[in-house]
């Protein structure tokens, strides 16, 4: 992989903002990149999964960091189910391997999916998902549930830009934008790798409409996650961070 330069890196990761001040504190001693700190929190509908990101939140909110406390311990309990499935079926996987690859993070299903790949009982971590650990998958295990608008607030409570990810990915995205308009979206992800060109135009359309932000990135999970998603591969819109951060005073100003 060839070395890279970035003026900006937002740090997304799912339910945790783990990590993001150690990347602020080595950015100042270099000078670069910004990093914007950010979540994107898995909600879940009807539907299916709806992934919310959060952009320039508060991540010393002590508030904040007490609801992420309880989706860690959930994710940590829920990853613990999972492999004692995978054992009734037969394929048993080492605790401490898994947690090794969360390189102490919060454990999610892409860390069980590989160390089955390292087990030899898949191929690919896609392979893991589609035959066992998908939402309809024989060794799935739901977590705490958050919908979609509480995932909204919880991100405009830290202070925080809420935008909606990926939305190729869903179902119907336009229904899920004029959902969340009234709870206070601020904005579409138009620009990923999951995104059609149709649904790229769509989103445009929408964030036109109602003014709401455009925004764009890789979602790079890492290669052994997402093999085909390079860094720094998308081009966020033009304006997509000056935006953010214009929008982000509006929570940041207490409310009299």
């Amino acid at each position: 992989m060839l070395a890279q330069k970035f003026d900006i890196i937002a740090i997304t990761d799912h339910d945790t903002t783990d990590g993001i001040a150690e990347a602020q504190e080595a950015a100042r001693k270099i000078g670069s990149p910004q990093i914007i700190p950010g979540i994107e929190f898995s909600a879940e509908d009807d539907a299916g999964d709806v992934h919310m990101l959060g952009y320039f939140i508060d991540i010393q909110d002590a508030a904040f960091q007490a609801e992420l406390q309880k989706f860690q311990s959930d994710r940590f309990t829920r990853g613990q189910r999972m492999v004692e499935k995978l054992a009734a079926l037969g394929l048993p996987l080492d605790w401490n391997r898994i947690a090794a690859l969360a390189d102490g993070g919060s454990i999610g299903r892409p860390h069980i999916a590989r160390a089955m790949v390292e087990a030899g009982y898949v191929e690919t971590v896609r392979e893991a998902f589609d035959r066992y650990i998908a939402n309809d998958g024989i060794a799935y295990v739901a977590r705490r549930r958050l919908s979609p608008e509480e995932a909204v607030h919880m991100i405009h409570a830290a202070k925080g830009v809420a935008v909606l990810a990926h939305p190729g990915l869903l179902p119907d995205p336009e229904a899920m934008v004029r959902r969340l308009l009234p709870h206070g979206l601020d904005g579409v992800e138009v620009t990923h790798p999951s995104n059609s060109e149709s649904v790229r135009l769509q989103m445009r359309a929408l964030a036109r409409e109602f003014s709401l932000i455009m925004t764009g990135g890789s979602d790079f999970h890492g290669l052994a996650i997402k093999p085909d998603v390079r860094i720094g591969m998308e081009t966020p819109p033009e304006g997509c961070v000056q935006a953010l951060r214009q929008r982000a005073q509006r929570y940041a100003t207490p409310k009299p």
